[in-house]
């Protein structure tokens, strides 16, 4: 996290640059990135999340003039892989139907898009994380990202200060439970590892299995990114059609791990979230500590 003045916080989420927003250069087409700084609101210490994009097709077609609102917040508590996640339209977080709309069917999104002179578009936000998504008040340590479509930033590992006046909210939304949805081991279709990030890759036939491998000496150094204790896998996906989001923490997959000494797994994605009829994109982002994969997507030509 940055250090300086803390931030004050005129509300939850604005639309303002800040001294610490990051700079992204107009001609990137797919870009967001993000700093956390201290930050003072009327309810007392917070972290404040100050973020910056630059999009160019098929986001300005997807969402045209609701950017960056669609981007989501993604905070991982690291000692449970338990989400805590939001986009940034905050107007709406409590109301059953989710008023973003899309421009594009995912066909057309899939399409080779059109050379990179088309215009993009880029701007700036800020968020009260803590406030944004309901974090406990007391002190912990957090995995962040942010997240939009086959788009995610790198993580950043935070210890979010205590605020007893904190109003936080049980992280169960969008949780799906259950026992044995990801299996350790090594197989035939195990991607290679990869350094610096969890190699992804889908079986792309009657089962539309994720592969997953750990980077290099991930099993035996825990990626922790600073934070207290062994890692937990977490597996995050969305329906970018229906605006429907899930996340499965396997709580004891990297122990297991640990001790079977394999840095592979694998799951089925509509495990974690419904399969989608008519068929959607989905897409899925596994989390271990600070490391993830670049985004996995399950296209809509994966699920005829």
């Amino acid at each position: 996290m940055a250090n300086g003045t803390p931030i004050q916080v005129p509300s939850t989420v604005w639309f303002t640059r800040t001294d610490v927003s990051p700079v992204i250069s107009p001609s990137e087409f797919a870009a967001i990135q993000f700093v956390l700084q201290p930050g003072s609101s009327p309810l007392g210490d917070t972290t404040v999340l100050s973020g910056a994009y630059v999009l160019g097709w098929p986001y300005t077609e997807l969402y045209r003039q609701q950017l960056p609102k669609p981007i989501v917040v993604v905070a991982i508590d690291s000692s449970s892989g338990k989400a805590f996640m939001s986009d940034l339209n905050v107007t709406y977080v409590d109301q059953t139907e989710d008023p973003v709309y899309l421009g594009l069917s995912d066909a057309d999104a899939n399409q080779p898009g059109p050379t990179r002179n088309v215009q993009s578009t880029g701007g700036y936000f800020n968020v009260d994380l803590p406030a944004l998504l309901g974090l406990p008040p007391e002190a912990g340590y957090y995995q962040v990202f942010l997240w939009l479509d086959d788009l995610v930033t790198p993580i950043q590992t935070i210890q979010v200060p205590a605020n007893e006046a904190r109003r936080g909210i049980a992280p169960g939304l969008y949780q799906v439970t259950g026992s044995n949805l990801v299996t350790v081991r090594q197989s035939s279709k195990s991607p290679t590892a990869t350094v610096g990030e969890i190699r992804t890759d889908l079986d792309i036939g009657s089962s539309l299995r994720a592969y997953g491998t750990l980077p290099p000496g991930a099993v035996q150094t825990p990626p922790t990114g600073s934070a207290p204790g062994n890692p937990v896998l977490t597996i995050l996906a969305a329906n970018r059609q229906a605006r429907s989001f899930a996340w499965y923490v396997a709580s004891d997959a990297y122990r297991t791990m640990q001790t079977m000494n394999v840095g592979s797994f694998d799951f089925d994605p509509f495990q974690i979230i419904a399969r989608p009829s008519p068929a959607a994109n989905v897409f899925v982002v596994t989390v271990l500590g600070n490391i993830r994969n670049e985004v996995l997507p399950v296209l809509i030509d994966y699920q005829q």
